[in-house]
């Protein structure tokens, strides 16, 4: 997130001492405005349109017209008032997510550091290496299928059966808000009475998309992660003196090398899971429900496994819940739209790259069908959709995801066939770092408790 304290690169370029706002140094506005494609041949510098405002009203009612913008006119730009570099074509972002040599991911839980210290996802080379090693057997597809897929079957089958009966509801505030907690406390082997892990995980979500840097969400945030903190601490004693077969027991006994996990890192992976993991499921969940109403497609993927796949590969494409990612250079690098210096906190638009044209056909259209998105490996470090990043960073969670949000939709059409949205009712997504619907209001036919499974 923004880094108020550094100039631009740390390149040597200095502050006005009228302004507050870092000088761009020339060299680096010819290299960037010398090599986008202008509209028309010919046109001059100054027929481009002015670099749009990533924090302006119009880009958070919707941000996909500028990232059409940026993608053609300013592909590589520094953006005063967030502080950072932003990059927006498929190429330049698929290379800044998977040459890890150049793009550091230090800098990638600035917004979490308070509340996790370090974690996975901020780690760079051989640390990375270790720790991505410790914590990827516990997320094997055919552990976790094993181990989780009747229990997420379960648990959205109690929550679609809580509103069966009343023919309408707040799909968001009724079940997507709700599953993930459920999974994870599940994953974690924490009891599903326990209320106080669902308060900490409400308030580290909304801490961890706090981008407007509210006091009192912050503080709540904070509050919440140190009460939780303590709690994964007694959990994870128990847990090396009686391991279970949960992911706190899986992380405490994995080894590498003959070197396990360390407390802290184990802890800061359940925060970021908590709030990495849950809020982005949310709102996937969120995402894909309204893109199915809107497309009138319940029926047809409740009844085809693979279209469910497949409408959730093209939700992740073309609306992510996670927009932005952000990386800093360790040297310069020249993109596709021009030369980054080392030193840049670069901010990657996931939601721009995954609409790009020369990647992707009919790029603004929701498609289950397109032939682009390759829904089979759409979940694998293999996808084409950058959702889940690219390269070694890839989410290790992508396969819990996966199963997670196909199985519960799966339950939620097979129950309520006929949902659609209420009446008047058109989704609004919002949020700048990860973006979504608040809330997602539906009607359908009551049915009888008794009738439900």
């Amino acid at each position: 997130m923004p880094r108020r304290s550094e100039t631009p690169a740390q390149n040597g370029s200095g502050k006005d001492p009228k302004s507050a706002l870092p000088i761009i140094p020339e060299q680096s506005v010819r290299t960037y405005r010398s090599s986008v494609p202008l509209r028309e041949p010919g046109a001059m510098l100054h027929a481009l349109p002015d670099p749009p405002d990533l924090l302006s009203e119009e880009f958070r009612r919707s941000p996909y017209p500028t990232f059409e913008t940026l993608r053609r006119h300013y592909p590589l730009f520094y953006d005063a008032r967030l502080d950072a570099w932003v990059i927006s074509r498929y190429e330049d972002v698929t290379r800044a997510f998977r040459d890890a040599d150049v793009f550091s991911s230090r800098s990638w839980d600035d917004q979490l550091r308070p509340l996790v210290r370090h974690s996975l996802m901020a780690m760079d080379g051989e640390e990375h290496t270790r720790h991505r090693r410790l914590i990827s057997p516990a997320f094997h597809r055919k552990r976790l299928t094993e181990r989780m897929s009747s229990a997420i079957e379960a648990s959205a089958r109690q929550l679609v059966r809580a509103i069966a009966a009343d023919g309408s509801a707040d799909f968001a505030e009724h079940f997507s808000r709700r599953l993930p907690v459920k999974v994870i406390m599940r994953l974690l082997g924490v009891s599903e009475d326990n209320e106080d892990f669902r308060r900490w995980y409400r308030a580290i979500v909304d801490y961890s998309g706090n981008f407007d840097q509210n006091p009192e969400v912050a503080r709540a945030g904070l509050a919440a992660g140190e009460e939780l903190a303590g709690f994964l601490d007694e959990q994870i004693r128990r847990r090396r003196a009686d391991p279970g077969d949960d992911l706190i027991s899986l992380l405490c006994t994995s080894e590498v090398d003959g070197a396990r996990m360390a407390d802290d890192m184990i802890k800061s992976f359940g925060l970021v899971l908590l709030a990495a993991g849950g809020e982005t499921t949310e709102k996937a969940l969120n995402l894909t429900v309204c893109h199915l109403l809107a497309n009138r497609l319940g029926a047809a993927v409740a009844a085809e496994e693979r279209l469910m796949d497949q409408a959730l590969a093209e939700t992740l494409r073309l609306t992510p819940p996670v927009q932005v990612i952000t990386r800093e250079t360790r040297e310069p690098v020249t993109l596709s739209g021009g030369s980054l210096p080392a030193g840049a906190l670069v901010f990657l638009l996931v939601g721009a790259a995954n609409r790009d044209p020369s990647r992707f056909g009919s790029p603004d259209t929701f498609d289950v069908y397109r032939r682009d998105s390759e829904a089979d490996r759409a979940f694998a470090g293999a996808a084409q959709h950058l959702a889940f990043g690219s390269g070694r960073h890839f989410c290790v969670g992508s396969s819990l995801a996966h199963m997670e949000i196909t199985t519960a939709l799966r339950v939620l059409f097979d129950t309520l066939p006929d949902l659609r949205f209420s009446p008047g009712f058109a989704p609004q997504d919002v949020g700048f770092v990860t973006r979504g619907p608040r809330q997602v209001l539906i009607d359908f036919t009551p049915v009888p408790a008794h009738a439900t499974r």
